[in-house]
């Protein structure tokens, strides 16, 4: 994530979920504005890493319901090997305790029930580096 001083930082965002229309309706949700651009978007994981390591994104919004996720756990781990940097986004129809480990393993968490605000504050606030 790179900006000019005094300007916000612009995040890349690669999208994954199965449903074609949720994938277009989230890429242009996300666009509005100048600060999220999204890079790829994708409703399989193996095109998701391939994406990841084309585009060199900040972050990845999954839904964690994919069917070749298995819960989400192994593409976040191949994710942080093939692009240690990248933040994960989950966004799910689902209550986050029915997702814990993935919540846990991942750096952001929103429910598709989100306000448009609540969705672009999330991917931000998960690209944002810990202070340390």
């Amino acid at each position: 994530m790179q900006s000019e001083p005094g300007q916000p930082a612009h995040v890349r965002v690669v999208l994954v979920d199965a449903d074609d229309r949720v994938r277009e309706s989230l890429c242009g949700l996300l666009c509005i504005g100048d600060r999220l651009e999204v890079v790829g978007s994708t409703g399989q994981t193996g095109q998701a890493l391939d994406l990841v390591t084309e585009t060199h994104p900040d972050i990845v919004v999954i839904d964690p319901r994919l069917p070749e996720l298995d819960g989400g756990l192994s593409f976040i781990d191949r994710l942080r090997v093939i692009a240690p940097d990248v933040r994960v986004l989950v966004l799910s129809g689902a209550d986050p305790t029915e997702h814990a480990d993935l919540v846990a393993a991942a750096d952001g968490y929103v429910r598709k029930t989100f306000r448009p605000s609540d969705l672009v504050a999330a991917v931000i606030a998960a690209t944002v580096p810990l202070a340390g």
